[in-house]
């Protein structure tokens, strides 16, 4: 009696398939539309919110002005920019290679530019004019948002390989 060189697999459903069925369905969960980026970059954006709460907290915990510093924008001359509040914040990229979002400050060429002076209030300006104030790190280390987007990631990307894979 010939011997079959087939390798049978039975899936959490209860289907036996080949395990060339199995590899072709893995092949197929790894492409951009099987794993949705633009789903993935939604809940990273949602999870991303308390940390540029906190950020903004920070930025203005020395301050007694937040109420003023909440402003949303002011006109000068006729061009817009934004305050240091209105400056932090989250932004997802775009592509098909990976889904990220990333927290920080809103650069100064962008239209309606962030705050002039947000990158010397992070990192230090002069020695007159300002200490550097580490908001964002302050922000980081003030919330567990680095472990609930990991363990959200997690059980996404396991919900995702378990429905392509039943």
């Amino acid at each position: 009696m010939a011997r079959s060189n087939t390798v049978y697999l039975r899936s959490a459903s209860g289907k036996t398939e080949s395990f060339d069925q199995f590899r072709s369905k893995l092949r197929t969960l790894s492409t951009s539309e099987k794993m949705r980026f633009g789903e993935l970059r939604k809940l990273l954006l949602k999870e991303a919110q308390p940390l540029v709460t906190e950020a903004r907290t920070q930025a203005y915990a020395d301050s007694t002005a937040i109420k003023a510093s909440r402003m949303k924008s002011r006109s000068t001359f006729g061009s817009q920019f934004y305050n240091l509040y209105a400056t932090i914040g989250k932004w997802a990229n775009k592509g098909t290679d990976k889904a990220y979002v990333v927290v920080g400050l809103r650069g100064p060429k962008k239209r309606p530019a962030g705050a002039y002076y947000a990158i010397w209030q992070l990192f230090g300006g002069t020695e007159k004019n300002f200490k550097p104030k580490d908001f964002i790190g302050g922000a980081v280390d003030n919330t567990n948002v680095m472990e609930s987007a990991q363990k959200l990631m997690k059980r996404h990307i396991q919900k995702r390989i378990k429905s392509a894979l039943s």
